[in-house]
C-alpha cells in the first residue's frame, strides 16, 4: 500500500476552499438574521439579470448582502472544481480524491438548496440550507486536516492510547452538538424551541468538559490542543447565546431593553450561528483524530506481533527452532 505523501498545493487549495467558505457563511448568516433571504428575485438569475453582471454598488442593503452571498458561493464552487483537478493531478490516495469529489458534490447540492429556497420561498429549505452548510464546511475542514503535514507525520510515529480510549465519547459529542445545532435552526427559522435549545446547551457543555478531561489525561498533544480549543469555543458559544437572548428578549431586572433590529442583536445572533458551525467542526475533527490514533495503534500492534512471531521462529543458539 502506498504511503500518503504531502502535496503542498493540494493542502493550500483545500485550505483556501475552507477559508473562502467562512465569509460565505458569515454573509449567509447575516442574510438570515436580517431576513434578507428573499431580497433578490429569482435564481440563478438575480432580479432577471445575469448574476455576474448584476450591479453590486448602489443596491439597497438587503439586495447587496444577498447578492454578495451568491457571488461568494460561486467563488467556493470554483475553488472546489480546482480542488478536484489538483487532487487528480497529484494525489495517489483514492480516498482523498474521493473526499475532494464529495466536497464538490456537496457544494453543488448546497447551491441548489440555496437557490431552491429562493424560488420556493421555503423556510424549511432555508433551515436545511443552513444545516447542510455546516456539514459541508466540516467536510472541508476534514479534508484540510488530512492533507496537512501533521496528519501524515503522526502516522509515522503515533502516540499510544489506552485500549478503547474515548471512542464512544468521540462518537457521541459531535452528534450531541449537531442535535443542538438542529434545535438552534428551528429557533432561528421557525421561532420555536427556545427553552429546549437553551437547556440542551449545558448538556453539550458537560459532554465537552468530560471529553476535555479525557484528552488531558491522555497526555497526547495532538488531542489535548484541539480539546482545549473545543472547550473554549463551547464556553464562548454559550456566552454568545446569552448575548443573543438578552438582545432579543431583554433583561428588565438589569435594565437591558431589547431593541428589535439593533446592530447588537444582529451581531450576537450571527456570531452565535458561526461559532456553532465552528463548534461542530472542532468536535468532529477531534473525534476523527481519536479514531485515527486507534487505527494507527492497532496497525502497529499487528505489525509488532508479526515481527515477534517471525523472531520466535528463528533458530536459537543450539540450532533449535
Amino acid at each position: 500500500m502506498n504511503q500518503q505523501q504531502y502535496h503542498p498545493w493540494l493542502f493550500r487549495i483545500a485550505l483556501a476552499t475552507a477559508v473562502a467558505t467562512l465569509p460565505l457563511m458569515i454573509m449567509g448568516g447575516h442574510v438570515t438574521t436580517e431576513g434578507y433571504g428573499m431580497a433578490v428575485d429569482g435564481w440563478p438569475s438575480s432580479d432577471g439579470q445575469n448574476m455576474f453582471t448584476y450591479p453590486i454598488f448602489g443596491l439597497p442593503t438587503d439586495k447587496f448582502f444577498e447578492h454578495v452571498h451568491r457571488l461568494l458561493g460561486t467563488l467556493v464552487g470554483f475553488l472546489s472544481i480546482v480542488l478536484v483537478i489538483v487532487a487528480f493531478k497529484v494525489e495517489q490516495q483514492k480516498w482523498i480524491r474521493n473526499i475532494c469529489i464529495a466536497v464538490l458534490v456537496c457544494v453543488i447540492i448546497q447551491g441548489i438548496l440555496g437557490g431552491t429556497r429562493v424560488t420556493e420561498n421555503s423556510k424549511a429549505l432555508a433551515m436545511a440550507h443552513g444545516l447542510f452548510g455546516a456539514c459541508v464546511f466540516t467536510l472541508m475542514a476534514f479534508l484540510t486536516m488530512v492533507t496537512g503535514k501533521r496528519w501524515i507525520a503522526i502516522g509515522n510515529d503515533p502516540p499510544a492510547l489506552p485500549a478503547g480510549y474515548g471512542r464512544r465519547l468521540a462518537i457521541t459529542v459531535p452528534l450531541v452538538v449537531l442535535f443542538q445545532y438542529f434545535l438552534g435552526g428551528f429557533l432561528r427559522h421557525f421561532k420555536i424551541g427556545l427553552h429546549p435549545h437553551m437547556s440542551f446547551a449545558f448538556v453539550v457543555l458537560i459532554f465537552v468538559i468530560i471529553e476535555f478531561r479525557s484528552a488531558r489525561k491522555s497526555g497526547v498533544k495532538w488531542l489535548k490542543r484541539p480539546a482545549m480549543g473545543m472547550l473554549h469555543i463551547g464556553i464562548f458559544q454559550i456566552l454568545l447565546g446569552i448575548g443573543a437572548w438578552m438582545t432579543t428578549f431583554g433583561l428588565p431586572a438589569a435594565g437591558i431593553v431589547a431593541e428589535i433590529g439593533s446592530w447588537q442583536q444582529s451581531l450576537f445572533r450571527t456570531a452565535h450561528l458561526i461559532t456553532g458551525i465552528l463548534f461542530l467542526m472542532t468536535t468532529t475533527l477531534y473525534s476523527i483524530r481519536v479514531f485515527r490514533l486507534h487505527q494507527l495503534n492497532k496497525t502497529n500492534n499487528i505489525q509488532s506481533g508479526q515481527t515477534l512471531s517471525a523472531t520466535d521462529s528463528l533458530p536459537n543458539a543450539e540450532g533449535n527452532a
